[in-house]
């Protein structure tokens, strides 16, 4: 570029300039420096994320987020808004499950659909009025949606949409983290996802009227096993064949657990309020009854050592009060050995890998429990949004807590 055609651009930038409007030249400056602003906030939240060694991922049902929380610093880092827009129509979910992938690559979340608060809240832009001023809209089924979470960047990456009114209840992934299965309670069905491609892959179907709930997969990536909330059975899911088979509950099961050994399976069975222990060997079957004053327990998890389970005893639901206790159960005496005070109706439970601590959500008292397992006592309780659900633990060096 010469020196003559330099000179003549600036001069014409100058005049352009002049010929502007003082205050559009207000408002391009203003927005410049929002741009910058929101740059530089972006960026620091990237970097945040990518220095943080472990974080609880916590569904907040109530609120349509997901929590996210520093075990190190104690304190909650951020909420994810789940929230998303279709024609014109502010879109909310219901999160009730979340998981980490064992990989640690991503994060799982089983969102059930509404529209805006179960109420359908249309935007200015779409809303059409007809000859007497009433507002009419036509108002599609929201799809219950599988979202997927980078936890680098703590963002929604991917939305898998399964299917209206299902009421997707949990999500795991194979060892692998090559294969997500997913529980469609209204539906009586598992769904099968690449976890690689985000897309479905298969349906397997559950018994009629069973209603599977929770599900955990053996630490080998053989068998999945379901909790059958009306069937009051345990669904044993071949992984390799699909085929399903059911061995009888005396109870409502809620959700299981696999010993990290591979030798018990356990699932809750909320209205009988016993722990059923299946021996994935010898394929026996026995039950550990709770203390007398359980209100129904939900949620359980095994000690890395696979000698204890701590179950959550929520009640609420079904007509139950809500209970306040955490139950520590020996396995090899099958009996309760102590109990812990968390916050109103525990609800989630997951355990770190090095078993020194458990965290616990209380969905009444909308906070989270921090319970040493050394001293098995409460350490501390931090609110965290309304209906804290499902609970996973990512660390940066290990991957995610099966």
């Amino acid at each position: 570029m010469t020196k003559e055609t330099t000179t003549k651009l600036i001069n014409m930038s100058g005049k352009l300039r002049m010929l502007l409007h003082p205050k559009i030249i207000y408002l391009m400056n203003k927005f410049s420096i929002f741009l910058a602003i929101v740059t530089l906030t972006l960026s620091i939240n990237v970097f945040a994320a990518a220095t943080e060694r472990e974080k609880l991922y916590i569904a907040i049902e109530g609120e349509g987020k997901i929590a996210v929380f520093d075990t190190s610093k104690q304190k909650l880092l951020r909420q994810i808004d789940l929230s998303y827009e279709q024609h014109g129509m502010a879109m909310s979910v219901s999160p009730h499950n979340v998981q980490v992938a064992p990989d640690g690559k991503t994060v799982w979340v089983t969102a059930n659909g509404s529209h805006g608060g179960h109420a359908g809240k249309p935007n200015a832009a779409e809303q059409n009025e007809d000859g007497d001023g009433q507002h009419r809209m036509v108002m599609e089924a929201p799809s219950d949606e599988v979202l997927v979470i980078d936890p680098e960047t703590d963002e929604v990456i991917q939305r898998i949409p399964i299917g209206p009114a299902l009421h997707l209840a949990h999500v795991v992934l194979t060892p692998d983290s090559s294969t997500a299965y997913v529980t469609a309670q209204n539906e009586n069905a598992i769904y099968k996802l690449d976890a690689h491609q985000y897309k479905v892959t298969g349906k397997l179907q559950a018994p009629q009227g069973s209603q599977p709930h929770g599900l955990r997969i053996a630490p080998d990536g053989s068998r999945a096993y379901i909790a059958l909330l009306q069937g009051k059975g345990l669904g044993i899911l071949d992984l390799a064949s699909g085929k399903l088979e059911t061995v009888p509950l005396n109870g409502a099961a809620v959700q299981t657990a696999v010993t990290p050994d591979g030798k018990f399976v356990l699932a809750t069975l909320y209205d009988t309020k016993k722990l059923a222990v299946y021996d994935t060997q010898s394929k026996s079957l026995h039950d550990i009854e709770l203390l007398k004053g359980a209100m129904g327990p939900v949620q359980l998890y095994p000690t890395p050592d696979s000698r204890f389970v701590y179950v959550a005893d929520q009640g609420h639901y079904f007509g139950q009060s809500d209970s306040q206790w955490i139950y520590k159960v020996d396995l090899a005496k099958s009996s309760v050995i102590w109990s812990v005070k968390a916050g109103t109706a525990p609800h989630g439970i997951v355990i770190a890998k090095d078993g020194k601590s458990a965290y616990v959500t209380n969905i009444v008292s909308d906070d989270m429990s921090v319970i040493d397992l050394k001293t098995d006592m409460e350490t501390a309780r931090i609110p965290v949004g309304k209906e804290p659900n499902g609970i996973s633990l990512w660390s940066r060096d290990t991957g995610g807590t099966p």
